[in-house]
């Protein structure tokens, strides 16, 4: 993972999604980079359990400021409602600020099944994932967002692979602009379906033919 991707999590089992937030905030720690980790399903309490048995000093982190724990409250539903170009806004304040305190970029990974509760603005989640590639195109940040597919259903995740350049499946990263991802201004074209056949078959024209 760099700056700049924008991963899709799907995980089946909680074992690997245990081994994609560790590494996520391995990665991070490493690379001096400011993670912010917005859970839902998880408490904070457990967060900090899972990430201390796998090694991870927990304590320091928070203390000094390199890993926040928000609430999908605190960030996502702020007052109550889901506003896209709000969250857009939190994460560009939050990569500004990691940049002012040293850090080299802002990696930040969510939960986010709060998107299935229903709560006010919940169906612009897909709008949002695919208008947040524009930041991550622009600052030192980038985000795994964490879709547990025993929770999601199957129409709702084929939507956010269109929107999501990066994916990582289980244990395995891969690069999707290739194959499902459909650009914002493609995605956002008044012809959606008809977009994203353009965007298929070109895709698979820069693969070649087999036959």
């Amino acid at each position: 993972m760099k700056p700049g991707d924008h991963y899709c999590g799907m995980y089946r089992t909680d074992e690997d999604w245990r081994a994609i937030i560790v590494d996520f905030i391995r990665g991070g720690i490493a690379r001096n980079e400011k993670l912010c980790y917005l859970v839902n399903v998880t408490t904070v309490d457990q967060l900090k359990a899972t990430l201390t048995a796998a090694g991870i000093d927990v304590g320091p982190l928070i203390e000094k400021g390199q890993l926040v724990i928000l609430t999908a409250r605190e960030a996502y539903l702020k007052d109550g409602q889901f506003d896209p170009d709000r969250m857009i806004a939190l994460l560009e304040e939050e990569t500004d600020k990691a940049i002012a305190e040293g850090y080299t970029a802002l990696r930040a990974t969510g939960e986010m099944t709060w998107a299935l509760a229903g709560e006010p603005g919940s169906e612009r989640l897909v709008e949002y994932e695919s208008r947040v590639n524009e930041l991550f195109a622009r600052k030192p940040c980038y985000g795994l967002c964490q879709y547990d597919r025993r929770r999601f259903d199957s129409e709702m995740l084929l939507d956010l692979l269109h929107v999501h350049p990066n994916v990582l499946f289980g244990k395995e990263g891969f690069d999707n602009t290739k194959m499902y991802y459909v650009p914002p201004d493609a995605f956002f074209d008044r012809d959606r379906q008809s977009a994203t056949l353009d965007t298929w078959l070109r895709n698979l024209s820069m693969r070649g033919a087999t036959v």
